[in-house]
C-alpha cells in the first residue's frame, strides 16, 4: 500500500510542479452549472446551491477526492445575484483548495430570454505534506521537511444566454496565471497574465418536451487549457415530470458518465454520477470514480407549471360544489325556484 500512495504522490508532485493550472472537473454540472460558469447563476431567479463529494479510482489508497460547495442568491434586485464557490481536492500528501466570490448581472433581452456577465474573485491555497512520504533513502533531499503551503489570488468571469429552451454559456475560470514549484526546502510561486494561458470552458444545450411529462435535454462542454488535451463532453439527460432523472455523458478522454437524480422535496434533490475509463488498463485496479451530490432550490419549471393548474382546478372545482350545495339548500326552501317548479308570479293584494 505505500508503494501505492508514493506513486500517487510523485503523479500530484509532477502535476504541481508543471504549468498546467487544471480547474476542478465535477460531472454534475450537467444539473448545477455554476461549477463551469458562475455567470449560470442568475438561471433559477431565487437561491440555489449544491453540495459535491467525489472519490475517484477507490480502491487505490490516497486516492484523489474532492468536495464542491456552491451558494447563490439574488442581491435585493431581480437583475444581480451573488454566490460562493468552493472546492477542495486532495490528492496523496497534496492539498489544494480554492474560495471564490461571485457577482453576476442579468439583462433581459426580452420576456423569454436573458444575458448575464459575472466575476468571481478567488483565493487559492495548495498543502504538501512531505511527512507522509516513506522513500527506500533516508533524508531524500527531494522530500526532506514537513508541510510547505503556497497562497494565491485569481479571478475568473462567465458569460451566460439563456431563452425558455436553449443556453449557452462561455467561461474563463482563471484569468491570472499562477506557477507553483513545491520542494521539501523551499517554496517558489509566480503570478501573472499571459492570455495563451487562460482556460476556457464553453457550454450549449437545448430542452425538447417529449409529451406532457417526459423531457430530454441534450447539451456539450468544451474545455480547454494548456497543458491538457482539449475536452469535449456529449450529454443527454432525460427527466419525468422534473422529479427523476437519468443522463449519460462521453468525454473525448474516453470516458464514460452514468447520472441520475431524484427530487426529494420541492427544494432538494439528490444526484449521483459514476464514471469509469473505456478501455484502461487501470480499471482492473479500481471500481471507478463516484460522485454523489445534494442540490437545493434547483428551478423546477414543469412541476410548477403542472401543480398551479391543478391548484386552480381544485379551487374551482371547490367552489362548484360550495354553489351546487347552496342552490339545493335554496331549492328545498323555495320549491318553485326547482327545474321544472311553477312560479307563482301573483302578488297578493295589499
Amino acid at each position: 500500500m505505500r508503494v501505492t500512495v508514493f506513486f500517487i504522490s510523485i503523479l500530484a508532485f509532477i502535476s504541481f510542479r508543471s504549468k498546467a493550472q487544471q480547474s476542478p472537473e465535477v460531472s454534475q454540472y450537467v444539473i448545477h452549472q455554476p461549477f463551469v460558469n458562475t455567470a449560470s447563476i442568475t438561471k433559477s431567479g431565487a437561491q440555489n446551491g449544491a453540495l459535491i463529494f467525489k472519490q475517484q479510482w477507490l480502491g487505490y489508497e490516497g486516492a484523489p477526492t474532492s468536495f464542491f460547495m456552491n451558494y447563490n442568491m439574488p442581491l435585493k434586485s431581480a437583475s444581480r445575484f451573488g454566490g460562493i464557490l468552493l472546492s477542495n481536492d486532495r490528492i496523496g500528501i497534496h492539498n489544494n483548495g480554492r474560495l471564490s466570490a461571485i457577482y453576476a448581472h442579468k439583462f433581459r433581452i426580452d420576456s423569454k430570454s436573458f444575458f448575464s456577465l459575472s466575476a468571481a474573485p478567488g483565493l487559492q491555497f495548495i498543502q504538501s505534506d512531505y511527512t507522509q512520504i516513506q522513500t527506500d533513502f533516508p533524508d531524500d533531499p527531494i522530500f526532506q521537511g514537513s508541510a510547505t503551503s503556497m497562497f494565491s489570488v485569481n479571478m475568473g468571469a462567465g458569460a451566460y444566454y439563456i431563452n425558455k429552451k436553449f443556453f449557452a454559456g462561455l467561461a474563463l475560470p482563471t484569468l491570472l496565471y499562477n506557477h507553483f514549484e513545491p520542494t521539501g526546502t523551499e517554496n517558489k510561486g509566480t503570478i501573472g497574465f499571459d492570455i495563451k494561458q487562460i482556460p476556457l470552458n464553453l457550454t450549449g444545450g437545448w430542452k425538447k418536451d417529449l409529451g406532457k411529462f417526459f423531457s430530454i435535454q441534450p447539451s456539450f462542454l468544451l474545455k480547454y487549457e494548456v497543458a491538457s488535451a482539449m475536452q469535449i463532453d456529449i450529454n443527454a439527460m432525460a427527466e419525468y415530470r422534473e422529479v427523476i432523472g437519468f443522463g449519460l455523458s462521453y468525454r473525448t478522454t474516453q470516458a464514460v458518465n452514468i447520472m441520475a437524480n431524484y427530487r426529494i422535496s420541492k427544494l432538494f434533490k439528490i444526484g449521483y454520477a459514476f464514471n469509469t475509463q473505456i478501455g484502461s488498463k487501470l480499471g482492473s485496479y479500481h471500481s471507478g470514480t463516484h460522485e454523489v451530490a445534494l442540490l437545493y432550490g434547483i428551478e423546477n419549471g414543469r412541476q410548477t407549471s403542472m401543480n398551479i393548474p391543478k391548484k386552480i382546478k381544485r379551487y374551482r372545482k371547490k367552489k362548484a360544489k360550495e354553489r351546487k350545495k347552496a342552490l339545493k339548500k335554496l331549492q328545498k326552501e323555495q320549491p318553485e325556484l326547482a327545474p321544472g317548479g311553477k312560479r307563482n308570479n301573483k302578488q297578493p293584494y295589499s
